[in-house]
């Protein structure tokens, strides 16, 4: 046993010592791997409180043996003459590197010290879990040990690189300790063998596989998973866990072997996906090409295969067949050779799968289209169509209804959709793709845009759509919600699609859109030179257009002659004659005589957008200004957001959307805020008060006659009457009643009701989360005096009931010179082994009494703080 120590180097870690008990009979357990700061926080608290130390490690021997040593007790004594030696002298012991062999159970159920534990794995002592119960220990894990950003910074007193040091540590405190040094990453043997030595060997083993993936799906995790994220190793994120960054850059760099063995062990564990992932990142590039070669069904994004596309020419044909469909999803016409060669190939499946994929994207304007080169690998499919399994032929059929849709011919495409459905097996999730593209053609052919809606939400929902098609859907679900005006619906799929993998062309027509939602020109801009890169015509005409409209700037469309450029033309130079040509597709339909509309004002283009689609005039907020519509139609507004209909000044259609008006929002609490749902009402002179007392209930009566008592009967109720004008006016500017009636105020959500609610239900956590001061701040009246003192006595009594440091902490924060609530918290603390916090309290306590009043503390009060410095 020795000494405690403490370095200066290192930094205090004021957040745990504050939780840490200060008094004997109270015991600490910190656990986790090597390198978490166990030694040095229990040296800090060594240094803090001053007691005689006694430190030792159970690699040294049996803790007993060290504490009698220490003590001068033979080494042969039992435990309870090193018990009664602990007792003499106020004592904190830290026993170090256990592992739940020691013989510690006398120690644990005596407690006659501090006792500080500190371990790399769980201890199996039966006194823990009851010291816990008992409030008498504070067990930290590795997660609460890990640095905050906070205290990176503080590590690095003002140095560049805490917070990259701090992301690829995760807040582990040696190698961040390290770094803040040296100023360069820690070295890994070192690290790696602590680990070693910290883990069991299954953990250390699923710390290697994770290694290799780039996150492991949280339903795949094992025992050994969950261990590892409980010692702060792992991060858990919504794709699943991920080892941090500086362990996997050590592992892969310095135990590949290790790394590509735990690979292997996980192949029947893995999803195919995620072991290709693993095979690539381990080097494992021959089992790569063999896994590709497999007929699974592989859902690896586009963007993975081409990251990876110099191994992967050199495989087989299901390996190239891959590719080339990723490299067309990407818009690279260089797959079209590698695809032509295998739709020669003499393996039918083969050959069907490259044909379907050929006739796709041939037939996709995108991509330069060759109808006629499309319908060539049509033909050639449909030849195949018997000598392949029923799903791979329905999976044909779906990808080939494409080329007869380009060509406008509808009911042929309808016609081997339903082929594909026919031959697609029950239950197989390739029948989502069939049925959503059906939908997409009954809006085009019969305007039922709310079923094509609800198909692809499905489709998604469902979760069957493969990467390269989830991107296009989330895209799709992206516009249709923006053409009914719901942004906030169109803003969440945008998103999803912009980051998704699978299919790059959809994710950067989805990041347009956002930039054009959110009116980022610099973005947009970016966009469109990202879309020129890509040498996507498409893509630069539909960027440029949502560019010009931003900056109201039609010389960027210059050149341009699609049916975007064109209608954006003809808006922003208001001139019909630049208006396309009537589009064939029902989309552009809609925004074809939107923009007529508004152009021209004819109320055929109205007529036509609302027979356009079963949606009706849901589709009106996407596509015209409420202030275009014809007044005499206000039902038309009952789309459009609520804000935009109170702003208007529109009454008529105001009063059809009169019951979602939401209520008042109204704070008395701290702060005096009333929110109707256009912002902030400003609420100027008496018109606060009047206000205030319609809030508390009161009558306009007794309103009148609080405020104005002075005045006769008639003239206060005819101040009021102004007032309450002045009210109206200011609460319900679109001019429809709807909170100030009669009977006073109404449809209001008041913070203050919401605290006499919780105060009636006896909740004291809702009470603690609303009650602020003052109430009603900034007024002054004797009713409102009255209310305050009301309820300020309610919340006391709650909080003395409750007796919880938590609730008497926030009476004191309230009334510092309350006597009641200091001595149930300092009794509190001194139950549990705070003794400098109870200590703190009262001396602050004490000084502020003398401070106000010039008084000394009560005896009972004098008589605690004498006992505590004792």
């Amino acid at each position: 046993m020795a000494l405690a120590w403490s370095s200066p180097v290192y930094l205090e870690r004021r957040r745990l010592l504050e939780l840490l008990p200060e008094a004997p009979g109270f015991a600490i357990w910190l656990e986790a791997p090597a390198g978490f700061g166990k030694s040095v926080l229990a040296g800090q608290l060594a240094s803090r409180l001053g007691l005689r130390t006694l430190w030792g490690s159970a690699a040294l021997g049996e803790p007993k043996a060290l504490l009698a040593e220490s003590l001068g007790v033979p080494p042969e004594a039992p435990w309870a003459a090193v018990v009664a030696a602990l007792r003499e002298t106020p004592t904190l012991v830290v026993l170090e590197d256990l592992t739940g062999r020691e013989a510690l159970s006398p120690l644990l159920r005596t407690l006659p010290c501090l006792l500080l534990l500190a371990s790399r794995t769980p201890l199996p002592y039966p006194e823990l879990p009851k010291l816990l119960a008992e409030g008498r220990l504070v067990h930290l894990r590795a997660p609460d040990l890990a640095f905050t950003e906070e205290e990176a910074r503080a590590l690095f007193g003002g140095k560049e690189g805490w917070q990259a040091a701090h992301r690829a540590t995760g807040g582990w405190p040696l190698p961040l300790f390290l770094a803040a040094l040296t100023g360069r990453p820690p070295e890994p043997g070192p690290l790696l063998q602590g680990l070693r030595e910290s883990l069991s060997e299954a953990e250390f083993k699923e710390g290697l596989l994770l290694a290799a993936l780039p996150a492991l799906p949280l339903d795949q995790a094992v025992p050994a998973t969950e261990a590892l994220f409980q010692k702060g190793l792992l991060q858990r994120l919504p794709q699943g866990y991920r080892l941090h960054p500086l362990l996997k850059e050590m592992a892969l760099r310095t135990l590949g072997e290790e790394v590509r063995q735990a690979v292997h062990e996980a192949e029947g564990r893995l999803s195919p996906e995620l072991l290709a992932e693993a095979y690539h990142q381990a080097g494992l590039h021959p089992e790569l090409l063999a896994l590709l070669e497999r007929p699974l069904t592989l859902r690896i994004p586009a963007e993975r295969l081409l990251a990876w596309q110099d191994l992967l020419r050199g495989g087989g044909e299901r390996t190239r067949l891959r590719l080339g469909e990723a490299l067309l999803e990407a818009g690279k016409r260089e797959g079209v050779p590698l695809l032509e060669a295998l739709a020669a190939s003499p393996d039918p499946g083969v050959a069907l799968i490259a044909s379907g994929h050929l006739a796709y994207y041939l037939a996709d304007p995108l991509l330069g289209q060759d109808l006629g080169a499309a319908w060539a690998h049509l033909e050639r499919g449909l030849a195949l169509l018997d000598q392949v399994p029923p799903e791979l032929a329905g999976r044909f059929l779906n990808d080939a209804a494409r080329v007869p849709w380009e060509e406008g011919r509808p009911e042929e495409a309808v016609r081997l959709l339903q082929e594909a459905l026919n031959r697609l097996p029950e239950g197989s999730p390739y029948r989502l793709a069939p049925l959503t593209n059906l939908a997409f053609l009954r809006f085009e052919q019969e305007g039922a845009l709310l079923g094509h809606i609800a198909a692809l939400e499905e489709a998604v929902r469902l979760g069957g759509l493969g990467p390269a098609n989830l991107p296009g859907h989330l895209r799709d679900l992206g516009r249709l919600y923006l053409l009914l005006g719901e942004r906030e619906k169109a803003k969440a799929r945008l998103k999803e699609a912009a980051e998704a993998p699978g299919s790059p062309l959809a994710a950067l027509e989805a990041r347009m859109l956002l930039a054009h939602l959110e009116e980022d020109p610099d973005t947009l801009a970016r966009l469109v030179a990202q879309a020129e890169l890509w040498e996507n015509p498409y893509l630069v005409e539909r960027g440029k257009s949502l560019l010009a409209e931003l900056l109201r700037e039609p010389g960027l469309l210059e050149g341009l002659q699609g049916f975007l450029a064109r209608l954006t033309r003809a808006l922003l130079t208001q001139e019909p004659a630049h208006l396309p040509p009537y589009p064939a597709e029902r989309e552009e339909q809609l925004y074809w005589h939107a923009a007529r509309y508004r152009l021209l004002r004819e109320e055929g283009d109205l007529n036509a957008l609302l027979a356009l689609t079963d949606a009706k005039e849901r589709v009106l907020p996407g596509l015209l200004p409420l202030h275009l519509l014809p007044r005499r139609l206000p039902e038309l507004a009952r789309p459009y957001p609520l804000t935009e209909v109170l702003q208007s000044g529109w009454k008529e259609a105001v009063a059809l959307r009169l019951a979602e008006i939401p209520p008042l929002q109204v704070e008395v609490l701290g702060a005096f805020r009333v929110r109707n749902p256009l912002g902030e009402v400003e609420l100027k002179g008496k018109g606060r008060e009047v206000f205030a007392l319609l809030l508390l209930g009161l009558p306009r009566d007794e309103v009148a006659y609080a405020l104005w008592p002075d005045l006769a009967e008639e003239a206060a109720l005819n101040n009021l009457y102004v007032w309450l004008a002045r009210l109206k006016k200011a609460l319900e500017p679109w001019g429809v009643p709807t909170y100030l009636g009669e009977e006073g105020l109404r449809r209001v959500a008041c913070d203050l009701h919401a605290l006499e609610k919780a105060l009636e239900e006896g909740h004291a956590e809702r009470v603690l989360a609303l009650y602020r001061e003052p109430l009603f701040p900034g007024l002054d009246h004797p009713l409102l005096d009255r209310k305050r003192e009301e309820v300020f006595h309610r919340v006391r009594a709650l909080f003395l009931k409750r007796g919880e440091p938590i609730f008497l902490e926030r009476i004191l924060e309230i009334d510092p010179l309350d006597e009641e609530a200091l001595l149930l918290l300092v009794e509190h603390c001194r139950q549990r082994g705070q003794k400098a916090r109870a200590l703190a309290h009262l001396e602050r306590y004490r000084k502020r009494l003398w401070e106000e009043l010039k008084e000394r503390p009560s005896p009972e009060v004098e008589a605690l703080l004498r006992s505590l410095q004792g």
